[in-house]
């Protein structure tokens, strides 16, 4: 059974003759954000300052088992991040409902249902960058990804592009990205999971101190529900998700990269920085899960269009640093995600790379936009690369069995699978031929 599913239908409170106002309504949203087991996140935004919103999480049966309410503030441009905090039981079905004023403004027709526990059960994840809505194709990419009803929708960046670090024109953007109505329809149910890349964190091709950052940064927690956007309350974007049998570390690099000399080369500059580096090696040192996902949207090889040197290729020293403590520690398990490029491509790197079994790298660009020929660079360790103005990445995994297994495909918008590749757990792990 799929996990987190949530289908919702908006009900909006229509006047009579005799009202001498219509009623509240949300101005975008609902949007659903992180599902864990101690709880769900409901993102709305309200459509004056002032309004109080509220949601209510209910089990199946309609009883009540969590209640939030905030206030919606001009100084948060009206949008609200609504914790519903309960234990919540895996396979219990749940629903939300949000209010305005106590008006009942969104009520969930049908359910939703938490994810499997950690390490265990099947789920299914879409990933995906580079979303321009002046070429949506009448919304057919978000319909798409709403029938494969995925555990979470992670967005890699440039979702939305928005190339300034302006206040007012970052939330614009981020307020027209959610209000399209075929991505409001998949928000609704499915849990978004996101980080930033170049265009959403102010300029193409940008790493680092860019002026009015902390504006971007801003703009992107008031409009994600995704609790804490990293290590610290003004730094970077970046969060771990453990989804049943998967467990998810979506990086920023965006953020930390030249900001300080690397832990790996005092005379090279850093790309994840020292705080981001030290969340990652704990997390996946502490990780159980069958399966672990690395996501960014910075491409994690250099072939790319010429003369761009915004990818890990540019950073070789944090690169190896990454693959050599796969297989020093050791890190069963591991897959690469990452976007960016306007291409979708895969790549398998060698056990001499030095992970200690072959790791593989899923880029999944663009989810809309124009395909960048150039791109189309040789790598070594390239298999497949597709010039397609409408894809993602759809990543099926399942513990139930005595062995894990994992599928990935890139689909295109109309549903069409055009390369695809599965793996064994028992693949991902290091041999002892390796040495490890």
């Amino acid at each position: 059974m799929k996990s987190w599913i949530l289908l919702v239908s908006v009900l909006l409170v229509s006047g009579n003759a005799v009202q001498e106002s219509a009623p509240p309504e949300l101005s975008a949203g609902p949007m659903v954000g992180v599902v864990e087991r101690d709880g769900v996140r409901i993102w709305c935004r309200a459509s004056s300052a002032d309004q109080v919103v509220e949601a209510i999480l209910l089990d199946a049966e309609g009883a009540e088992v969590a209640r939030v309410s905030r206030k919606a503030m001009a100084d948060r441009d009206l949008t609200v991040d609504l914790p519903l905090q309960a234990t919540l039981r895996a396979g219990h079905r749940y629903r939300y409902r949000v209010l305005i004023d106590s008006t009942v403004v969104a009520d969930a027709g049908d359910q939703i249902v938490v994810g499997p526990p950690p390490g265990d059960g099947r789920v299914t994840l879409v990933f995906g960058s580079c979303a321009n809505p002046n070429r949506y194709a009448e919304g057919q990419i978000w319909k798409s990804i709403g029938q494969q009803q995925p555990n979470a929708l992670v967005l890699l960046g440039d979702t939305p592009y928005i190339d300034t670090t302006d206040l007012s024109k970052q939330r614009s953007a981020y307020r027209s990205f959610w209000q399209d109505p075929g991505l409001a329809a998949v928000i609704r149910r499915t849990p978004v999971l996101a980080t930033w890349d170049d265009h959403d964190y102010g300029r193409n091709d940008t790493v680092g101190k860019l002026a009015g950052r902390e504006n971007s940064r801003r703009a992107f927690g008031e409009y994600h529900a995704i609790g804490s956007l990293g290590d610290g309350e003004s730094e970077g974007i970046y969060s771990r998700h453990s989804i049943g049998p998967v467990d998810l570390f979506i990086l920023d690099t965006r953020w930390f990269g030249k900001t300080e000399p690397s832990a790996f080369a005092a005379d090279k500059p850093t790309l994840l920085g020292s705080k981001q580096w030290a969340w990652l090696k704990n997390g996946l040192e502490a990780s159980r899960a069958p399966f672990k996902i690395i996501s960014c949207g910075m491409i994690f090889n250099g072939a790319t269009r010429p003369g761009k040197t915004d990818h890990w290729g540019h950073y070789p020293h944090e690169r190896q640093a990454l693959i050599d403590f796969i297989r020093e520690t050791p890190i069963p398990g591991v897959m690469i995600v990452t976007g960016d490029i306007h291409r979708c491509r895969h790549l398998s790197y060698p056990v001499s790379e030095g992970a200690g079994y072959p790791l593989d790298e899923w880029i999944t660009s663009p989810l809309a936009n124009t395909v960048i020929s150039t791109a189309n660079a040789p790598h070594p360790a390239l298999v497949f690369d597709g010039g397609e103005k409408s894809v993602y990445l759809l990543v099926e995994v399942d513990a139930n069995g005595p062995e894990p297994w994992m599928k990935v495909d890139l689909v295109r918008s109309s549903g069409e699978t055009i390369h695809s590749k599965s793996y064994q757990a028992a693949d991902l792990v290091a041999s002892r031929e390796t040495g490890q």
